[in-house]
């Protein structure tokens, strides 16, 4: 099976990529977010819209896919992609992604350290002054 290489194909993909994405980020989210005693209703709501947007976004990425190559021409016009880039723009992409990642795993590490333990300062605060009224 060959991939059409056109407009059409490339949004498609996209989109199918951001379905797995959002399925990634977002089960690892109500994982790390889970408390094992307590199963509430908005984690399963939560896990029901992962999967509805999930499947949208999959078919949404299969109807573009379906649209045909568009008819601007194919590939004759440039693109301004990735693949017009120059090492050094490459360069430049490759270290912004890199950036973003480290920033995503240092939010993560935040919400699962600093924030809990801060919440759970809190939350012992207000239940002590409550027990000593």
């Amino acid at each position: 099976m060959k991939l059409r290489s056109d407009m059409n194909a490339r949004t498609a993909m996209v989109y199918g990529g951001a379905a797995f994405l959002l399925m990634i980020v977002g089960f690892r989210s109500i994982i790390a977010t889970l408390d094992p005693d307590h199963v509430g209703v908005m984690t399963y709501l939560s896990i029901g819209a992962i999967i509805l947007e999930f499947c949208l976004l999959l078919l949404y990425a299969q109807s573009i896919y379906n649209l045909g190559p568009d008819s601007g021409g194919g590939d004759s016009a440039p693109s301004g992609g990735v693949a017009d880039m120059n090492g050094k723009e490459l360069s430049e992409l490759t270290k912004a992604v890199v950036k973003v990642a480290q920033m995503g795993e240092g939010l993560s590490n935040l919400a699962k350290g600093k924030v809990r333990e801060e919440i759970k300062k809190e939350v012992n605060e207000i239940l002590s002054k409550a027990i000593n009224k």
